[in-house]
């Protein structure tokens, strides 16, 4: 059924990687110049070396990957099996969002103080949304499994 938790879950994973295209990922500070880089920034008008041409651009395609995937497997609830490959396919975008900003953040040597802020700490929520999805839905399949045992 579509109006069961796991589809909850699922929502409140779309809607988390959904606010963190629009939340702060880094704050820069750096004397008098304080700058939050955000991952729907394309870097256009960021003259900052941790940004690069495609920083921000690749980390709101994973998070619209995860997004795209995320409803996708909402939309095939009769198939279980292949919602449960489809949450561990979702995952893998998730974590890199987080990875990889992580990985450019300590990698780059600056000047300036850089913050790891609190909008990449949302892939992670994510991610423990789509494993509490995925619990729900083998629980769904062995329930129908055991059910079917008793016919």
């Amino acid at each position: 059924m579509i109006q069961r938790k796991q589809t909850l879950f699922l929502i409140f994973s779309i809607l988390i990687m959904a606010g963190y295209i629009f939340s702060p990922v880094i704050k820069v500070d750096g004397g008098m110049f304080h700058s939050m880089v955000k991952a729907r920034d394309l870097a256009v008008n960021i003259n900052f070396p941790i940004i690069g041409h495609y920083f921000v651009f690749v980390c709101m395609v994973a998070a619209l990957i995860t997004i795209g995937i995320n409803l996708l497997t909402i939309l095939l609830f009769k198939n279980r099996g292949i919602q449960i490959v489809l949450c561990w396919l979702s995952l893998i975008p998730a974590l890199f969002c987080f990875c990889y900003t992580y990985y450019r953040m300590t990698t780059t040597e600056m000047i300036q103080d850089q913050l790891f802020y609190y909008g990449n700490i949302s892939p992670i929520v994510a991610v423990v949304f789509i494993f509490l999805a995925m619990f729900y839905i083998r629980k769904d399949d062995e329930l129908v499994k055991s059910v079917d045992r008793l016919r």
